[in-house]
Parts: structure tokens; sequence; C-alpha cells
């Protein structure tokens, strides 16, 4: 982990503060001494060192007085892939719409900077697309008028990620383990570095006006990542290949579910290599991310 201060006599928000990378980066903000509030639509959750407002992306009102007297603003509340629709239309209004909700109200609060997090292989993609959705958030902070940057990670790992636990539940409940992308490669990154960059480029105008991928060390197949996870929580399934066209079906039936392990808008990331170049933290971000290989084996899969 990276240890880098963060200006304490600034006011920082953090949207999406009770999500797996919102809390990790809370908590890292607080632990340096910073001044931090937790932008939240259910304030319920895990925000610890934070002082807790609650606000909405879809209700434009609640979100100038949440950001009020703030410098800096780490957007990472959305929806993501790996998550059904909570209602028709979801993904849409909470990636697109209320990412610009958001951007107006920073605008207005007089808030001066804005980082977001977004993934890596954000593209416009058709009208109807997930992806689409995710390329309205960076157009969005793209043309906020203020500083900006957005960083891109790949597949994350560490502290119960959410991809790592899907493929763990797949392969505990099911006699043979589907592989998805077969020889796709994707290059995950330790969230734990993926939060060091978030609060470097919230620290610093170094990076702004910059869309950044990130990945760790390390490339591998999804076949490769689905073998490391089975080999980390001991359990051994023959891998059969599915190709995302006919896991749709499949996809679509899961996400009745109520925690489905695979939902349509996931298959859109095995249309592509979800790689950038292996020393790109290093070399932008001055550190050398941690390897999956030598987390799992350090730490298993919860770690």
């Amino acid at each position: 982990m990276v240890a880098r201060a963060f200006p304490v006599a600034e006011a920082i928000a953090v949207t999406g503060a009770s999500g797996f990378v919102g809390r990790h980066v809370v908590q890292r903000l607080a632990h340096a001494g910073a001044s931090v509030r937790a932008v939240v639509r259910n304030p319920s959750g895990d925000v610890a060192g934070a002082a807790v407002i609650q606000a909405d992306l879809l209700e434009v009102a609640t979100l100038a007085p949440a950001l009020a007297g703030i410098k800096s603003l780490i957007h990472c509340a959305a929806i993501t892939a790996d998550h059904k629709e909570p209602f028709p239309g979801a993904y849409r209004r909470v990636n697109a719409e209320g990412t610009r909700n958001l951007v107006w109200a920073a605008r207005r609060a007089g808030v001066e900077k804005i980082v977001l997090l977004n993934g890596l292989g954000t593209r416009r993609g058709s009208d109807r697309s997930y992806m689409r959705t995710r390329w309205e958030m960076s157009e969005a902070v793209r043309n906020s008028g203020l500083p900006w940057v957005a960083l891109q990670p790949s597949i994350l790992f560490g502290d119960r990620a959410p991809y790592p636990a899907a493929l763990a539940r797949l392969a505990r409940q099911f006699p043979v383990m589907p592989v998805l992308g077969g020889s796709r490669r994707l290059q995950p990154l330790w969230v734990e570095d993926l939060v060091s960059c978030l609060t470097m480029a919230a620290g610093s105008s170094q990076w702004d006006g910059r869309s950044i991928d990130l990945g760790g060390p390390d490339q591998l197949t999804y076949r490769e990542m689905t073998k490391l996870v089975m080999d980390t929580i001991g359990v051994h399934r023959p891998m059969v290949p599915l190709p995302p066209s006919l896991a749709r079906v499949p996809a679509r039936v899961m996400a009745l579910l109520p925690n489905p392990p695979l939902v349509p808008a996931t298959l859109e990331l095995f249309d592509f290599d979800n790689v950038t170049q292996p020393d790109v933290v290093e070399e932008t971000f001055g550190f050398q991310p941690r390897r999956i290989t030598d987390h799992f084996l350090a730490n298993g899969l919860d770690g």
C-alpha cells in the first residue's frame, strides 16, 4: 500500500462511499487525517471515519447542499456491470444522468476538482448498451468545465472484490465451471492500489485532464483467472468454455435472482481485452502495484 498525504485542510467528498471502492477511499483519507464527507443514498452503510451526508444522484436538489464547502470530489457511485438493474433503465439513469446531475451540483457548490472512477474499456457503444452509460459518465466529467481526472481500472481484487467472489460462488455451487471470455485477457488490480491512485489524483494537479487506464502487473486470460480463484479456495471443477453469445439466456434468467453471479450487462465486458500497459501504475503514479498471485497466496480471496 502506498501512503500519500492528502491536503488535510481541504474538505473532500466521496460519492458511493458505502460501496466496495468508496469505503476503501474513505478509510484511506480518514486515516490520513483528511476532512472526509461520505455522500451516500443510504446512510446506514459502512462509512466509518467520515461525516455522512444523505443525497441521491437522481434527486438534484439533494446534491448541491451535500457538496457545500467541498474542494475535491471523488465520484465512485455507479451501478457496475456485475449488478442487475434495480429498476428498468437504472444503468442509464444512475450512471449517466446521475453523473450529469452531480457535475451540475458540483459547479453550483463551488467544487474545484472531480476525480471520476470509471472502468477500463469504457467506450461509446450502442445507445442501449451498458458501456454507453459509463462513457456518458466520462463525457459529463470531461465537459464539466472543472479540473478533472478519470481513472479506469481493470478487474479489481482484494477484500471480497466482486469478480473473484462471483467466480468462487460459481465454483462452489456448480459441478462444472463455466468460463466466459476464454482467451480474452484481464489485468487485475489490487483495490488498495486503486485507492492510492485515486487519492493521489485528488491531491495533485499533476494528472488533471487525463483519462488513465489502470491495471496490475499481470495479464491473465479469463481461463487463467478462473483457475487461480479455484486454486485459492481449494475447489476444483472441470472448466467448460461458455461463449458470451450462449450465455445471454442464462444471464437473463440469473438476473431474476436476488444476488445473481451473472447478469446481461456483465457480458459486455467479455467483448474486449480488459488490459492496458503492464507498468502503467509505476510509470504514472510511481509505485509498484501488488501481484494478484502474491496477494492470494498471502491473504486468500477475502484478504
